[in-house]
């Protein structure tokens, strides 16, 4: 892509973002939405491939059909109100629709469907775009309106992420796909308490963001493409695999790992606010991802592919070394935990 092109797309992503972090008019924020999804069209397109041509459509309907509703159901509450303000925005219905609609574009389920497809669609690093920075615009407006927004339908689609991310990754061979699930599995997490307990909803992104970065990182580095590649990643290089485990290990939640501080967090909010059916219920959920996850690290560091020449092994050839970014980030999602009775 032209130098020039690509600073001016990328410049456009990061401001529409920030813009709508800071507005507080519907009409600007749909504008900062919409320029947003126009400036990630031709990054998802930009392989010339029949499938990212592919990916970039599905995308570009799914996030311009939650655009057009936002801004009906702001239109038909402007005309009844004549209030464009999002942080009091009280009318019910209109919070409901504006509700579903953020939720089709941060991929929650039952409206999940695209992303699995456009990320199996586009390159890693775009991918990985899509599953962190994108949702930060759709998080930020839900923030503004927690108190307006309904609860029954934020942990209905909280409880059905959680299991659809888990169950649609069981079989799933292609790594993109697998942590497009798990993308759905945690937005799940991050619904759960955006009316409860915003500040916690903030934290659980973070977290998330912080151990998807390295783990995309780690395979682009490392080309890996399929479940079947991780298998050889020690080949090419041990301190690779070893930090790619334990970073899957912090992206399932186990303790003492630093991805098990917001699932701790959220579930005792809940309890608090006497939601302790539906704790269960997202709890219970979550095992399917979290055998996703063991079988990763199973494969990762249990396995030995099949040998059938006697060839020299790929490390005594290269040696690939994590990105720095990758080490730093993976390190504080293995050591961060002891901060939680901080927070």
């Amino acid at each position: 892509m032209n130098p020039t092109s690509l600073m001016t797309i990328t410049t456009s992503i990061i401001t529409s973002t920030v813009l709508i972090t800071t507005t507080t008019h519907w009409l600007m924020a749909w504008v900062c939405l919409e320029i947003n999804t126009l400036s990630m069209v031709p990054i998802i397109s930009k392989s010339h491939h029949p499938r990212a041509t592919e990916a970039t459509t599905k995308y570009f309907l799914t996030q311009t059909l939650a655009s057009m509703t936002i801004l009906f159901a702001t239109t038909m509450n402007a005309l009844n109100t004549s209030n464009w303000e999002i942080t009091i925005t009280t009318d019910s219905t209109t919070m409901k629709i504006i509700t579903l609609a953020l939720m089709m574009k941060m991929a929650a389920a039952p409206f999940h469907f695209w992303l699995p497809e456009v990320a199996q669609g586009t390159t890693t690093l775009t991918t990985l775009v899509i599953l962190t920075w994108q949702k930060i615009g759709p998080l930020t407006i839900l923030m503004m309106n927690h108190n307006n927004t309904n609860l029954t339908i934020l942990i209905s689609s909280a409880i059905l992420s959680i299991l659809v991310g888990g169950a649609g990754g069981l079989n799933q061979t292609q790594m993109r796909k697998l942590m497009a699930f798990s993308s759905i599995t945690h937005t799940g997490w991050i619904l759960a308490t955006i009316t409860l307990a915003p500040n916690i909803s903030t934290l659980t992104f973070l977290i998330y963001t912080m151990t998807t970065i390295p783990i995309f990182l780690m395979l682009n580095t490392s080309s890996t493409t399929t479940i079947k590649d991780m298998g050889t990643m020690w080949t090419a290089s041990p301190c690779l695999m070893l930090t790619m485990l334990l970073t899957t290990l912090s992206l399932a939640g186990l303790p003492p790992l630093t991805g098990f501080m917001p699932k701790w967090l959220i579930l005792n909010k809940m309890t608090a606010f006497n939601l302790t059916t539906e704790a269960t219920l997202m709890a219970m959920s979550s095992l399917p991802s979290l055998y996703v996850y063991i079988r990763l690290t199973y494969i990762m560091t249990m396995t030995m592919p099949p040998h059938t020449s006697t060839t020299q092994m790929k490390w005594r050839l290269s040696h690939k070394k994590p990105p720095l970014l990758s080490t730093t980030l993976a390190t504080m999602m293995l050591l961060l935990l002891p901060l939680s009775p901080n927070i």
